[in-house]
C-alpha cells in the first residue's frame, strides 16, 4: 500500500484494491468540528479545510511522523488506528492540531497501529485560510485561550492537593 497515496475526491463511494474508501465531505467537515482547537470555526471555513487538506493513506506498523519534528502537520484519522504518544487515537481523533499551528516540535512518533487513513492539514493551508477567513484565526486563538485557562485550573488545583499542609509550632 502507497503510504503517500493522495484523493482528488472526498465523496468517492469505493475504493480501488487494497485503498480505504475516502469520507465523505461532511463527515469530516462534522469529525473538524468535535476537534477542541476547530470547535468555534464556522462550518463553512471547516468545509474549506476539510476539501482543500489531502488524504493521506499509511499501512500498519508504518512510521507517520518522528518525535522531534518540526512544521508536522495535523492529522484528523478518517480511518484505521494510530498511536501517539503512548495514546490509540481512532476516526475523528485531530492530533497535533496546536503543534502544526506554531511549528512546534512533534512530541511523540506517530505510527499506524492498522492501516489508516488520514486528513492532512498542514500549516500553509491554515494560514492561508486564516489570510482569507479573519474569524477562523479568531475563533481558533480563542479555543487556544479557553484550553490554557482550563489547563492552568487543572494545574493550580493539583499543586493545592499536593501541598503539605502548614503547621505552626
Amino acid at each position: 500500500m502507497d503510504d503517500n497515496f493522495s484523493t482528488p475526491s472526498k465523496t468517492a463511494s469505493h475504493a480501488s484494491a487494497g485503498e480505504m474508501p475516502a469520507m465523505p465531505l461532511e463527515d469530516l467537515v462534522a469529525a473538524l468540528a468535535k476537534a477542541p482547537l476547530l470547535r468555534d470555526v464556522e462550518l463553512p471555513q471547516l468545509r474549506l479545510l476539510a476539501f482543500s487538506a489531502r488524504e493521506r493513506q499509511v499501512a500498519a506498523g508504518r512510521m507517520i511522523e518522528t518525535a522531534g519534528t518540526r512544521d508536522a502537520p495535523a492529522y484528523l484519522v478518517t480511518h484505521g488506528d494510530v498511536m501517539t504518544s503512548g495514546h490509540s487515537a481512532g476516526p475523528g481523533t485531530l492530533i497535533n492540531a496546536p503543534g502544526a499551528l506554531a511549528g512546534l516540535p512533534l512530541s511523540g512518533d506517530i505510527v499506524a497501529r492498522t492501516d489508516a487513513c488520514l486528513l492532512v492539514v498542514d500549516r500553509a493551508l491554515v494560514a492561508r485560510l486564516i489570510r482569507e477567513y479573519p474569524a477562523m484565526g479568531r475563533a481558533m486563538m480563542r479555543a487556544l485561550g479557553q484550553d490554557l485557562r482550563g489547563l492552568a485550573q487543572t494545574v493550580r488545583a493539583q499543586a493545592a492537593a499536593s501541598t503539605p499542609p502548614q503547621y505552626s509550632t
